[in-house]
């Protein structure tokens, strides 16, 4: 008896890792849960590191998720939607930022505030956009000589 009792518990157990399990998989691939906020699109050339589930923040505080990307191959650049929080205004001359937290942390978007008295309406895009950094080429430029400038 004794030894039923431990196989069902520990069935439950692996049952309920399994879930968790699921429930972490839905997040990373980019499951998106009902939201009252707004979408934005933004254009980049250099999307990398970015995700659906990757955040949007404004001064370090997370104020949206990127939903979707895309490529658009007329204009050879990746397509990305966010999705802000309803309450968060955005004025028209935003601009966005592909960063890190530090030197191997997570990649987000940044916005920085501009000061345009119009706001951003949901789906327009917000045209002022910097790609991620790629760290391989800075240490390839800085290992092979900075300036990149040949020296006779």
């Amino acid at each position: 008896m004794q030894r039923n009792v431990l196989e069902t518990v520990m069935g439950a157990v692996v049952l309920i890792a399994a879930i968790g399990f699921l429930y972490l998989a839905s997040i990373t691939v980019g499951y998106r849960e009902a939201s009252n906020g707004y979408d934005l699109v933004m254009r980049f050339d250099r999307g990398a590191s970015v995700s659906p589930g990757t955040d949007v923040r404004i001064a370090g505080a997370k104020v949206g998720t990127v939903v979707s990307k895309s490529f658009d191959a007329d204009n050879f650049q990746a397509v990305v939607t966010v999705n802000i929080d309803a309450k968060i205004k955005l004025p028209r001359d935003t601009s966005a930022i592909i960063t890190s937290d530090g030197l191997l942390g997570d990649n987000y978007v940044l916005l920085e505030i501009g000061g345009d008295d119009e706001t951003l309406k949901p789906n327009e895009q917000i045209t002022h956009v910097q790609g991620a950094l790629n760290l391989a080429d800075l240490i390839n430029k800085f290992v092979v000589g900075g300036s990149g400038s040949k020296q006779n």
